[in-house]
């Protein structure tokens, strides 16, 4: 491990490349062991330099290997989540969609590590309004996904996603607000008929409701 983090701090890029590669290797092989305390945070403050490279392969190679991380780590990753999750939600505006679907993939990861409800707040926190238009519609359709993933178990989810996901139903920009009706479709989907009545006592345009209903 000590290795492949030191080859992707190099300042090379070919080097940094080959470094996240070995990396990907060494946490393959940790599945299997686990990770300790110190591993963790080693690997996090380097992965984090990686997804702000301007190479976008290095950037989408740091926020595998930290979805990866997440899974073998248990509990020592927790204590990182203050500062992953903001990094995360950055990397959605990407100019990349490379970049920018493996970061969707890190806060997915993150929701099953931890708590689906708990990291779409955080994010939220950062997201919902955030200047860039993409980042707002990243992370509208990485909330869809986790509908689908998270909503017949985590029946809080809804209460911390509707009303954002209402007001960018408004947003200024086409593809966001694209994006918000799908994620209120997806919500409808995965929570059926009392979601209707939820939507009502939010004053949805009626339009809205019987399209949902039909």
């Amino acid at each position: 491990m000590e290795a492949a983090l030191e080859g992707a701090r190099a300042k090379d890029t070919k080097e940094r490349l080959a470094g996240v590669e070995r990396l990907q290797e060494a946490l393959d092989a940790a599945a299997r062991r686990g990770l300790t305390a110190a591993e963790v945070t080693a690997l996090v403050d380097t992965c984090m330099d990686l997804t702000r490279d301007a190479n976008f392969r290095v950037a989408q190679g740091g926020l595998q290997a930290l979805s990866a991380a997440a899974v073998v780590a248990g509990d020592h990753f927790k204590i990182h989540l203050n500062a992953l999750v903001p990094a995360a939600v950055e990397r959605l505006g990407d100019g990349k969609q490379p970049v920018r679907e493996a970061a969707r993939q890190l806060l997915i990861t993150l929701m099953e590590v931890s708590s689906p409800t708990i990291i779409v707040e955080r994010a939220g926190s950062y997201a919902w309004s955030h200047k860039s238009w993409r980042v707002r519609e990243e992370f509208v359709r990485t909330v869809a996904t986790a509908v689908g993933l998270f909503a017949s178990t985590e029946l809080t989810l809804q209460r911390v996603l509707l009303s954002p996901v209402l007001q960018l139903m408004n947003d200024s920009n086409q593809s966001v607000r694209e994006a918000a009706i799908y994620c209120i479709e997806e919500m409808y989907k995965h929570m059926g008929p009392q979601f209707l009545e939820e939507l009502q006592r939010h004053n949805l345009p009626a339009y809205m409701v019987i399209c949902l209903a039909i």
